[in-house]
């Protein structure tokens, strides 16, 4: 895993499409083994990046917007 956190720090927030799902992993994998306050740093990251991922391609996939209406609010904080 510090391989992999070393890896993912090299990138900017110019990458955070392709950075997301690496750095839920490692928040997993930090729960895992029972690091919950580092889990929950990973995860905030996840979640401040995710927050301008939406794109026009997929605002107009029904279910892509659901998820948006309904959790949304997360990637506002």
């Amino acid at each position: 895993m510090p391989l992999l956190q070393d890896v993912l720090g090299r990138y900017g927030s110019t990458h955070a499409r392709e950075v997301a799902p690496y750095r839920s992993w490692v928040a997993v994998a930090l729960a895992d083994a029972n690091e919950p306050e580092q889990a929950a740093e990973e995860a905030r990251k996840v979640i401040d990046a995710s927050g301008d991922l939406s794109s026009e391609r997929t605002e107009d996939v029904p279910e892509v917007r659901e998820v948006l209406t309904d959790y949304g609010r997360l990637l506002l904080v």
